[in-house]
């Protein structure tokens, strides 16, 4: 049964998220709709990726909520107006896979995941890294290094605080945030400790380079650094247990390699798209999508691997360490 998506936001993330779409298998995959505040913008997507003449272009972002032809929105918008999206697509009968951030702050994440039960809708944060195929091995070799004790990451996207991003947390944080969770079975941090740096924006205080310190009990902890600085870094992953050590030495948010405990390398590759993505490795885009339509397709409204409670856990840590980074100091 092929799976009917409606795509709402026509940025660079969108642009992507359809030409990860078109890897995968027609016949369980279609785009139906594209939506944006500017209809041109829809009409430009449409026709450079070659969507077919038969999709229907909208110049508002509810009018692809409304189209009874969708079964699935994908919302690759701006995260300010993600609540309000994620909701009314709901009232429309539409399962929703929406772009990291969820929402602003946990309670409006909590406001989704209400509106998510009661309508009985599927509903997935959109964070890739946990649906590609080196992600089972990531989960697999968690489970052969004894206690994890301690995780280390590192993620830098190079001019991203320079070049005007609103917040370095909401932004990139979720993903070293959502790795360490991994590597921790979800577990509760004990503590969230967040320090440095920030600068001014628009008149307003905002995070720019930041490590967050979650600490675990039994003497465990991770390290997360999120950096949007102008310089060099590797954006890896390690995770150190008493039994071993595992790691993606590089893209490890997007990764298609890592380190097993006996130092053996696994590697999947991924497929070609039909023209250049924005984004680093973003065919995998495919394997969330893919994701959504096996849950959707054996009645689930969840998928274990990311569930409405991961995203309120992840939402809780990023809120309480941009609180704590934005606290004026005493």
């Amino acid at each position: 049964m092929q799976l009917k998506w409606g795509i709402v936001g026509t940025g660079r993330i969108s642009h992507d998220f359809c030409l990860a779409l078109l890897t995968c298998n027609a016949h369980e995959h279609k785009i139906v709709a594209v939506g944006s505040r500017d209809k041109s913008q829809a009409e430009k997507l449409v026709q450079e990726l070659k969507l077919g003449d038969d999709i229907s272009i909208y110049g508002s972002q509810d009018e692809v909520l409304q189209d009874t032809k969708v079964d699935i929105v994908y919302i690759g918008t701006i995260e300010q107006v993600h609540r309000d999206l994620c909701i009314k697509a709901f009232n429309h009968n539409k399962h929703v896979l929406c772009e990291k951030p969820l929402a602003m702050n946990t309670s409006e994440v909590q406001e989704i995941i209400e509106a998510a039960k009661k309508t009985n809708k599927f509903m997935m944060e959109a964070i890739w890294s946990r649906f590609f195929p080196i992600y089972n091995y990531f989960r697999d070799a968690v489970k052969q290094i004894g206690i994890v004790t301690f995780v280390e990451c590192t993620f830098c996207v190079r001019g991203l605080a320079t070049g005007g991003c609103w917040s370095l947390l909401m932004g990139i944080g979720c993903y070293p945030v959502q790795a360490a969770l991994i590597a921790f079975n979800h577990e509760e941090p004990e503590s969230i400790i967040a320090t440095g740096h920030t600068r001014e924006l628009n008149g307003e205080l905002t995070d720019r380079m930041i490590t967050i310190t979650l600490l675990f009990k039994n003497n465990r902890m991770a390290v997360l650094n999120c950096i949007g600085e102008d310089i060099e870094a590797i954006n890896s992953l390690k995770i150190h247990g008493t039994e071993g050590v595992i790691s993606m030495p590089t893209h490890f948010w997007c990764p298609t390699k890592m380190t097993l405990p006996n130092d053996h390398i696994v590697e999947h590759h991924l497929p070609q798209t039909i023209k250049p993505t924005n984004y680093t490795n973003s065919a995998g885009l495919r394997y969330e999508a893919i994701a959504c339509r096996d849950e959707i397709m054996n009645g689930k409204t969840e998928h274990p691997f990311m569930t409405l409670e991961h995203s309120l856990q992840i939402a809780r840590i990023i809120e309480e360490a941009r609180k704590q980074m934005l606290t004026p100091k005493q």
